[in-house]
């Protein structure tokens, strides 16, 4: 696709209304891996995310037009899966199994996005998404994407177009050029992980489409279902944060809160198999949970680092290893949080082959437009998160390693930092 091919596909988006997402599959893999878990052991648990713009400096709510937020919302709550998709699903068996039961499948069938609740506020909007987990889980990603694409749609409709032919040269150009480096440190692996923070659809299918062409064996496929279902693509995705948040809140004691992190993995790998066993230890900090992690975690096939430094992170994973007698060569982390060619090689020249370290590049991968106008600066981009903030009535908290990455009430931020400790947690700018 050319640049201009771009341009014309923007202009036809402000003559007839084209919605960001246009299919339920167009979300984070690992929507249905936690889903399937959420459909067998909590039918009943109702909980509302809300979308959380964490850059104060980006004007995001002043920016988007509020009907054509409303309508692509509506849009994306009328969606319904396809036969196709169902039969996509239940052939999925990337690490020799399939992964997705009749029961669940039977689910989707009948699937739709619950309700979203769109509210005036003196920052511009709230967006609350409220329902059953299994489904309202579902908007997280597609909520962000929707945002996302808009904002970067109403700045561009008011830059020439002949400008914008640039605009897309450019980042067209520097994707190319972060392609090429990486191309020549070969054992570098990433996936994409971006598709909450693209740019729009047809960029990350463009990108996608780039880094198959050109990284070979180095590109290992996407998070996101839809273009993996249609690209011929690994779909990549295990869990997130969002279960330990909500089976935290739900404890009714301080020992219940401490052990519910373990509780999660407990029921995950009863459900799934060695390939799709990869722990996310940072929901309260990574220190207090390898100080109490259970043995049999060291079975795992590894862990993801979404915060903090990602040498200390991957050096406490090892180091924990190593304590317990087990090779770190033969287990791996996955580093996902903010990366771009620059940390993706320092982590690489660190780790070397004593440690394997895919890589999930994400916002910057899908979205490094920074710059490509130089007359508007903020068409970049920023970091925005969707995450669960009630769990039946009550609210639910992420600590993070990082401190600044941390959600939820202040007083239960507090509560839970006094149970949970704040031992080796650091206050780092969150970019992307």
């Amino acid at each position: 696709m050319r640049p201009n091919d771009f341009v014309e596909q923007l202009r036809m988006s402000t003559a007839e209304f084209r919605p960001p997402v246009q299919s339920p599959m167009d979300t984070d893999f690992y929507k249905f891996t936690m889903g399937q878990l959420i459909h067998k052991h909590f039918p009943d648990m109702e909980v509302t995310f809300r979308i959380i713009i964490r850059d104060k400096d980006i004007p995001v709510w002043s920016v988007i037009d509020e009907e054509e937020l409303h309508n692509s919302l509506d849009f994306a709550q009328g969606l319904r899966f396809q036969k196709t998709d169902l039969y996509y699903l239940r052939g999925i068996d990337l690490y020799d199994k399939y992964m997705f039961g009749e029961n669940y499948l039977g689910f989707l069938k009948s699937f739709q996005l619950p309700s979203y609740q769109l509210n005036k506020t003196e920052g511009g909007f709230s967006i609350d998404f409220t329902g059953p987990w299994a489904n309202a889980s579902v908007w997280e990603t597609i909520g962000l994407a929707i945002v996302s694409e808009l904002y970067y749609r109403a700045l561009m409709r008011k830059i020439p177009k002949h400008e914008l032919e640039i605009v897309y040269a450019r980042a067209m150009s520097r994707i190319y050029t972060k392609l090429e480096t990486l191309r020549s440190r070969g054992r570098i692996r990433f996936t994409d992980f971006g598709q909450r923070r693209r740019h729009s659809f047809l960029w990350q299918e463009w990108v996608l489409g780039l880094c198959k062409e050109m990284m070979g064996e180095q590109f290992t496929g996407t998070s996101n279902t839809w273009m993996a279902f249609h690209h011929n693509l690994d779909a990549i995705g295990t869990n997130a944060h969002e279960i330990p948040m909500v089976l935290t809140a739900m404890a009714n004691s301080e020992d219940e809160m401490r052990n519910a992190q373990y509780r999660v993995l407990e029921l995950w790998q009863e459900m799934y198999g060695r390939g799709l066993r990869i722990f996310l230890p940072d929901t309260y900090g990574s220190a207090q949970f390898f100080e109490n992690a259970p043995k049999w975690l060291l079975d795992w096939r590894g862990q993801r680092q979404d915060s903090g430094d990602p040498i200390v992170e991957g050096c406490r994973y090892q180091n924990w290893l190593r304590k317990n007698h087990t090779d770190p060569g033969k287990r791996v982390t996955i580093f996902s949080d903010g990366l771009d060619v620059g940390s993706m090689i320092r982590i690489d020249s660190f780790f070397g082959d004593d440690h394997p370290h895919p890589f999930g590049w994400g916002t910057l991968l899908m979205n490094d437009f920074t710059n490509c106008h130089t007359d508007n600066v903020n068409f970049r981009p920023f970091s925005m998160a969707c995450k669960v903030i009630s769990a039946n009535g009550r609210p639910c908290v992420k600590l993070s390693n990082n401190i600044k990455k941390a959600t939820g009430p202040k007083e239960e931020i507090e509560r839970y930092t006094r149970i949970f400790g704040n031992e080796e947690r650091v206050s780092t700018d969150v970019m992307v």
